[in-house]
């Protein structure tokens, strides 16, 4: 699976939650919030994948600074870069790979 693929997958799921939520506790403003996060996520997700990523970016980091993601140098950097960022939360998930990591 690719980092793209995987975020969709992870922001579709957030969106059932939520949507479970709304059903099991009433349609209140916190189950709206959180369909309208993962409905945000999914679009930065599609943005980023239309601007290219370069994924190899990501594992650009030169030893001793593997906790400091590099600035971004173009758009296509940027887009790798949000998309790694968007993964973390999902970093003990089985499908997560460490190359992904900013």
């Amino acid at each position: 699976m690719d980092l793209v693929g995987f975020l969709l997958a992870r922001v579709a799921e957030d969106a059932h939650r939520a949507a479970d939520l709304a059903a099991a506790q009433g349609a209140d403003g916190v189950a709206d919030r959180l369909r309208a996060d993962a409905a945000a996520k999914r679009k930065v997700v599609l943005a980023c994948q239309a601007a290219a990523p370069d994924l190899r970016f990501l594992g650009a980091r030169p030893p001793g600074l593997a906790n400091f993601p590099l600035p971004p140098a173009n758009h296509h950097q940027l887009a790798a870069l949000t998309l790694a960022l968007l993964a973390t939360p999902y970093a003990d998930h089985p499908d997560y790979e460490q190359v992904w990591r900013p």
